[in-house]
């Protein structure tokens, strides 16, 4: 059995494009951002490539793992690749797309599958459209440039925004809901990410850069939980990582609010039998939800897709009266900012 609080947590960057697809910088210059942001791991996921695992290559930069997935990217329906697979056409069916992907053990999360668009910004819906899909990993439960844009309605708020790309960070409640709802069928992982691109406004040298990678790379993160020290062989680590992930050992964390390391979130049924994010398990009165978090927040616990109660401390102790999907949500700071989206755990 896995210990509650002795894994190993790394901060991860996911989403992120080069200029192999839309974005502005070559991969040495992101791997560089990267380290700078003292990231752990960076997943690069250009659209419908993955010519970076061979320009530059995966592997261990300094003490930077670099890995490459990518974005499946028919109109919409887009589809974030975790691991070493042979893409499918973007002009496959949804379903072709994510089973061709599972039958090579990747993994295959749902891209902003609530992106509403954004015409003053002129920025196009990328919506998940066909949702009677079945067998992909989890859902970008998070997503930076998506859920920063909902709040740009006008120009000045535009201006607004790019200068304070942090303010209200906060996941879209309909993804939120849609994560809710889907887990009470089955385990949905949630992974949050930066969509970041740099992209240029201007000309050559004068161009304005909006959301610089090092920018992105201080917005959402992924930690990522392992049961033993990430192998100095990239190809070890990255297995140990996509076991993590596929197995809902993630928080997904807004670093602005804090990159504090040590959070910790698990249920046990008082006989010695723990449940750590991502785990399913009968569900019978006795259980409790525990969490440790290092530094004093405020918690919320969420079941069902409800807000059930509130706490603040570093220490979470909440008995289980129902069976549910259970995440809890942190929040610190003045005003009460979102730090962490925890995984769920089920209780069936």
């Amino acid at each position: 059995m896995l210990n509650r609080v002795s894994l190993f947590e790394y901060r991860a960057v996911l989403h992120v494009h080069s200029r192999y697809s839309d974005g502005t910088g070559s991969p040495h210059e992101i791997i560089r951002e990267a380290a700078r942001a003292g990231l752990d791991i960076l997943w690069l996921t250009d659209h419908d490539t993955r010519r970076a695992a061979m320009d530059p290559g995966a592997g261990y930069y300094g003490h930077l793992l670099f890995l490459v997935g990518a974005e499946v990217t028919p109109p919409t329906n887009h589809t974030l690749v975790l691991g070493p697979a042979q893409l499918p056409s973007p002009k496959m069916p949804l379903q072709t797309i994510i089973d061709h992907l599972m039958s090579q053990h990747a993994l295959a999360f749902i891209a902003h599958p609530d992106d509403p668009g954004n015409p003053t910004a002129r920025l196009p819906s990328y919506r998940w459209e066909d949702r009677e899909i079945t067998g992909f990993t989890g859902l970008e439960v998070w997503n930076h440039l998506s859920d920063w844009s909902r709040g740009v309605d006008s120009i000045l708020r535009g201006l607004c925004a790019l200068a304070h790309p942090f303010r209200a960070l906060e996941a879209n409640p309909l993804t939120l809901q849609l994560w809710d709802e889907l887990g009470r069928e089955r385990r949905v992982v949630g992974v949050g990410g930066v969509d970041a691109h740099q992209a240029r406004v201007g000309w050559r040298k004068l161009a304005l850069k909006i959301f610089p990678y090092r920018t992105s790379f201080n917005a959402i993160r992924t930690h990522i939980y392992t049961a033993e020290p990430l192998s100095n062989d990239w190809v070890e680590a990255e297995r140990a990582l996509l076991g993590a992930l596929n197995a809902g050992r993630a928080a997904l964390v807004n670093a602005h609010s804090g990159t504090e390391l040590g959070f910790r979130f698990w249920a046990e049924d008082g006989e010695g039998r723990t449940a750590l994010m991502g785990d399913e398990a009968a569900f019978k009165s006795g259980w409790r939800l525990r969490g440790l978090a290092p530094v004093p927040v405020h918690w919320e616990i969420w079941g069902n897709g409800h807000p059930m109660t509130t706490m603040t401390g570093t220490i979470l102790d909440y008995r289980v009266d129902n069976p549910g999907v259970w995440r809890v949500v942190l929040r610190r700071g003045r005003r009460l900012d979102v730090w962490i989206y925890s995984n769920a755990i089920y209780l069936r």
